[in-house]
C-alpha cells in the first residue's frame, strides 16, 4: 500500500528513533557454541569497553561506506536503515539466551533469510526485537556485500509497510565483524498500524484543499484509451469478475496453467513455452507456486526464497517458476511496477544477473515503450495481462540461448500482430471470465512464423539450423534479418527518444525536471538499444 510521507511526522520519528538508541545500555556481545546440532549459539552479556565500542562503530561505519572497486562506484549507501549496532540489550543477570542461526551460504540464500527476519518486524511492537546469526556467510559476508545488501534495502524500504517505518534492522556484532542481524520495532501498540491518520500538522494541515474536480472524468477517459475507445463512444460493457480471488488454491494454478496454455503458449506469445507445463532451453517443468501475502515485507521474503529454489534444482526438475500473487496489489499496477524495479536494479550489483532474470505480469500492465498503446494497439498489452500479478523467475543461461536464436525486437512484433488480430475486447473479456474457451481451437502455425519456428527447432536441437542462417551476414539467424520497413514499424527509435527525453528533463510534465526510468521502460530501452546498434552493425560491416 502507499504511505504518504509526512515531513513533520517523519522527522519526529527520526529524533525519538535517536534518542531511543542513545538512552540504550550498550554492550558487546561474545558468543560460546553449545548445541548439539549447531542450530543456536549462546549468548553471554558482558560489559561493554571502550575499545570494543570502538571498534563497534567502526564497522558501523564501513556498513555505509562508499566502495570503488572493479565493479564501478556503488555511491553513497543510505545507512539509516541500520540503527546503531548497540548490541543486544540482554539482561546482566541472564547468563544464557539462545540466538537462532540460519544456514545461508549463498547471497540469494541470505537475503531470504534477512527478509524473514525483516518480516517478523510486521507482528510485533514497541520494545520487541529478534536476532538471527548467519554463521555459514562465513567470508562471504564483506563490507562490499553489505553495502550492497543495504543499498537494496533502503530502496525497499519506499515501498515497504512497516520496514524503514516502525521497524529497524541493526547489525549484530561479534569479534570485529558482522555476524548476523537484530530487526527492532518502534511500533505503538495502541495504534492500528493501517491507520494512516496523522495528528494534526501546521507545517502540512494549513495549506489549500486539494481539488479533486474532474479527476474521475481523466481516469476513466485514460481507462478507455487503453480499452480500445476514444472516450466519446459508449464504453464496451465487460462482465464482471466473479470470483475475483478463489479461496482454492489449486483453482488459482489451474486458471493460470489455462492461460499460460492458450495465450502464452498456443497464441505463440511465448516461443519457448509448450503448453501449460513445459518450457525453457532444454525443455523442462514448469513450476508453479501461490502466496497469498499481502505485505512487501512478506513478499520479498517468498520471491527470495523461490530464487534460492531455482539456483539450487536443476533444469531437468524446473525449468522456470511462475509465482502468482493474487492478493498482491490486485488493483494497483503502479505500485507493483515501483515493487518490481527493486527487484530487478540490484540483480548485476549483487551478481545474481547471471543466474536468474525476470518477467513481471499483471491484470492491468502496459507496455512503456514508446509505441501506439491506444485503440487496437492496446492489445499487444495482453501478452503480460494474466489474471492475477505473477513473477516470471527465469534462468539467464535459458534466457541468451533465446536471445541468440530469437531477437526479443521481432518476438514482440508478432505477439502485437497476433494478439490485435483478436482484439482488446475479446482479450480483455477472456481475462474476466478466466475462461479461453472462445478460442479453444484458435493457435498459431509454429512452422509459419518464423519466430515461432526457429524457437520450436532450437529448442529441439539445441541448434539454429544452416538453412536458417547466413554466412554473408555473420551467421546471424534467418529471424534476425529484419528489413527497414520493419525497424520503421518497430518504434524502437522512439523508445529511445522518449527514455532520453525524459532523463534529460524534456518529458510531458514541462517543468524540466528529471524523471526516472521505471523498471519497464528500462528494460525497453535496454532492448530497443541492443536491436538498433546490432542493425549498425550490419550496415558496417555491408
Amino acid at each position: 500500500m502507499a504511505v504518504q510521507t509526512i515531513p513533520s511526522a517523519s522527522l519526529l520519528f527520526f529524533c525519538l528513533s535517536t534518542l531511543a538508541t542513545t538512552l540504550e545500555q550498550v554492550s558487546v556481545s561474545a558468543f560460546s557454541t553449545s548445541s548439539d546440532h549447531g542450530r543456536t549459539n549462546t549468548l553471554r552479556s558482558s560489559a561493554s569497553s571502550l575499545a570494543e565500542e570502538r571498534q563497534r562503530r567502526t564497522i558501523i561505519g564501513t556498513i555505509g561506506a562508499v566502495e570503488h572497486n572493479n565493479h564501478g562506484s556503488i555511491g553513497n549507501v543510505n545507512s539509516r536503515l541500520f540503527a546503531e549496532a548497540s548490541g543486544s540489550a540482554v539482561d546482566v543477570k541472564t547468563e544464557e539466551v539462545a540466538i537462532p542461526t540460519d544456514p545461508a551460504k549463498t547471497t540469494p540464500e541470505f537475503l531470504a533469510g534477512l527478509w524473514r527476519l525483516i518480516a517478523k518486524g510486521n507482528h510485533m511492537v514497541r520494545g520487541e526485537s529478534k536476532t538471527m546469526l548467519f554463521p555459514e556467510m562465513g567470508e562471504n559476508m564483506t563490507p562490499r556485500l553489505l553495502n550492497l545488501v543495504t543499498a537494496h534495502l533502503d530502496s525497499c524500504k519506499d515501498v515497504c509497510d512497516f520496514f524503514g517505518i516502525s521497524t529497524t534492522l541493526q547489525p549484530f556484532v561479534k569479534d570485529g565483524r558482522i555476524q548476523g542481524f537484530t530487526v527492532k520495532s518502534f511500533r505503538n501498540p495502541d495504534k492500528d498500524p493501517n491507520n494512516m491518520e496523522f495528528d494534526y500538522d501546521p507545517f502540512w494541515d494549513e495549506a489549500d484543499d486539494w481539488d479533486y474536480e474532474g479527476i474521475d472524468a481523466e481516469y476513466e477517459l485514460e481507462e478507455a484509451e487503453k480499452n480500445g475507445s476514444d472516450g466519446n463512444s459508449s464504453a464496451v460493457a465487460y462482465p464482471e469478475i466473479v470470483n475475483k480471488i478463489p479461496d482454492n488454491d489449486e483453482e488459482i494454478q489451474q486458471i493460470s496453467k489455462d492461460w499460460v496454455g492458450k495465450i502464452c503458449s498456443d497464441m505463440g506469445v511465448c516461443p519457448f513455452t509448450s503448453g501449460a507445463s513445459l518450457a525453457g532451453l532444454p525443455m523442462g517443468p514448469i513450476y508453479y507456486t501461490t502466496d497469498r501475502s499481502t505485505s512487501f515485507e512478506d513478499m520479498y521474503a517468498r520471491y527470495w526464497e523461490e530464487v534460492v529454489r531455482v539456483n539450487n534444482q536443476s533444469e531437468k526438475d524446473l525449468s522456470t517458476t511462475l509465482l502468482i500473487v493474487p492478493e498482491f496489489c490486485m488493483d494497483n499496477i503502479e505500485i507493483f511496477e515501483t515493487w518490481s524495479t527493486t527487484l530487478t536494479q540490484p540483480l548485476t550489483a549483487l551478481g545474481i544477473e547471471d543466474m536468474i532474470q525476470l518477467v513481471f505480469f499483471h491484470p492491468h500492465w502496459a507496455f512503456r515503450d514508446g509505441g501506439e498503446r491506444g485503440g487496437e494497439g492496446a492489445a499487444a498489452n495482453y501478452a503480460r495481462r494474466s489474471p492475477w500479478p505473477m513473477i516470471n523467475i527465469l534462468r539467464t543461461n535459458q534466457v541468451r540461448l533465446a536471445q541468440k536464436a530469437i531477437p526479443t525486437g521481432l518476438v514482440y512484433k508478432q505477439n502485437e500482430k497476433t494478439l490485435s488480430g483478436l482484439g482488446v475486447e475479446k482479450l480483455e473479456t477472456m481475462l474476466r471470465l478466466r475462461d479461453w474457451a472462445e478460442i479453444a481451437h484458435v493457435k498459431v502455425d509454429r512452422r509459419e512464423i518464423d519466430a515461432l519456428r526457429l524457437a520450436q527447432d532450437f529448442q529441439e536441437s539445441g541448434v539454429v539450423k544452416q538453412e536458417d542462417t547466413s554466412f554473408a551476414n555473420d551467421a546471424t539467424p534467418a529471424a534476425n534479418k529484419v528489413d527497414g520497413k520493419q525497424i520503421e514499424q518497430g518504434d524502437l527509435v522512439n523508445v529511445l527518444k522518449e527514455a532520453m527525453r525524459k532523463r534529460l528533463g524534456k518529458g510531458d510534465s514541462g517543468d524540466g525536471s528529471v524523471t526516472r526510468l521505471s523498471g519497464p521502460e528500462t528494460s525497453a530501452t535496454i532492448m530497443a538499444s541492443d536491436f538498433l546498434l546490432k542493425e549498425l552493425d550490419k550496415i558496417a560491416e555491408s
